[in-house]
């Protein structure tokens, strides 16, 4: 071979497998081969800086060192870089959520990549019209929340919101202003706990009673089921009607009273006797008289009369604790008790009427102190009406009195 053929040969290959080696002196080269020397050098700059592009773009690497002017061998790598620089960038912006980027280059990569942004555009503008639709949802949600927090700050009733877990969630009063004794607080939420935990039907109205220190509270209680914050919860709506059953109660007591002794009236002791006697109950029924009431009356005035009746209704509740007194009317009492025989309730009956007898009276009012009485045993096979059984005591008090009668002034 040609001397200066295998220089340039050996340069060409050196260039390609051993870079470091690759080495060629212009000016010792006879004049004639020196301009193909100079552009085999700068063949040579151009495949290197050619490859080091290539390099870079194999490892990912999109910013390294340029090609220098002039370089045609490397201006596809130079054109490449740039553009996936470029794209790299748009994915940029798709990744912080501008959809409307778009590649006319690369062919079924560009086509990809636009039919992704489409789609993520349409979804993204989907999403957004849905957030907007949950944002104003919320605020509505959020304002009908608090309307309906500030209504019923307003009302009387008590709005109590418990998840099913037992959690307190609302309440629009309180506890302190709505309870008359601090015990009840503690004893309400107890009642509160077992209600979610017993789970009932909803809705449906309960009752809740309140005892302690001599106090006394009664709620109605409306109780439905509802979400609160996204938490399955129960609304218990309480209305005291703590006056209203007191009305109720001094109502029934008027119903029932005897208005002058307090003690039941005849509609009352009526009632329970029949009940009694429906039930089969064993007890005694008593009929009691107020002896010489007429005679108190006519010589000593009314007034007096009255403190007559209230020292016999004082002396026949002194009869036993679970005794039933009921003034019948005028001068008759009736006395109801379980657990007595009739010989047990005379005995009784003329204990009384001693400790009666030995009142001392005024000595401006002198009277005689005294009841007649009749006692009748009822077992649970009796077969007698209520009227029957009153009449039947009402004779034997009657044979009691002709037995016992002693003139009305006290000796």
């Amino acid at each position: 071979m040609d001397p200066v053929a295998e220089i340039l040969f050996n340069y060409l290959r050196n260039a390609i497998y051993e870079p470091a080696k690759a080495k060629l002196d212009v000016e010792s080269l006879p004049e004639g081969f020196r301009d193909l020397a100079k552009g085999l050098l700068f063949f040579v700059e151009c495949t290197r800086e050619t490859a080091d592009i290539a390099r870079d773009l194999s490892r990912g690497n999109l910013y390294g060192a340029q090609p220098s002017q002039g370089n045609e061998v490397a201006a596809p790598l130079k054109t490449l870089c740039a553009s996936l620089r470029h794209l790299t960038w748009q994915a940029k912006q798709v990744a912080q959520g501008d959809y409307n980027q778009k590649v006319d280059f690369m062919g079924e990569f560009a086509e990809a990549f636009n039919v992704m942004t489409e789609q993520l555009n349409v979804r993204q503008t989907a999403l957004v019209g849905e957030i907007e639709s949950g944002k104003r949802k919320m605020r509505a949600l959020e304002q009908s929340k608090n309307l309906f927090e500030a209504i019923s700050k307003q009302v009387p009733q008590w709005i109590i919101v418990v998840d099913k877990t037992g959690v307190l969630r609302y309440i629009n009063h309180p506890a302190s202003d709505m309870l008359l004794d601090r015990i009840f607080e503690e004893r309400l939420y107890g009642w509160l706990e077992q209600q979610v935990k017993t789970a009932k039907l909803v809705p449906r109205n309960e009752s809740l009673e309140l005892f302690g220190n001599a106090k006394e509270q009664f709620f109605h209680v409306l109780v439905h089921e509802l979400q609160w914050d996204e938490h399955e919860s129960f609304v218990f709506i309480l209305t005291d009607i703590s006056s209203s059953r007191a009305r109720m109660k001094k109502l029934e007591g008027m119903a029932y009273q005897d208005p002058l002794t307090k003690t039941y009236n005849r509609n009352y002791g009526m009632e329970l006797l029949s009940e009694w006697l429906e039930n089969r109950n064993t007890f005694i029924c008593c009929f009691v008289d107020i002896d010489n009431l007429k005679y108190v009356n006519d010589k000593f005035g009314h007034g007096e009369g009255d403190n007559y009746i209230l020292t016999v209704a004082k002396i026949l509740r002194r009869f036993a604790d679970n005794a039933i007194v009921c003034r019948l009317g005028g001068d008759e009492f009736m006395l109801l008790a379980v657990d007595w025989t009739a010989d047990d309730a005379c005995r009784r009956h003329e204990a009384l009427r001693n400790e009666l007898i030995a009142l001392k009276t005024n000595a401006e009012i002198p009277y005689r102190h005294s009841i007649s009485y009749g006692v009748v045993e009822i077992g649970a096979d009796n077969s007698l009406t209520a009227g029957e059984l009153l009449r039947k005591a009402d004779e034997k008090m009657y044979e009691y009195k002709r037995a016992h009668k002693k003139p009305p002034i006290a000796s």
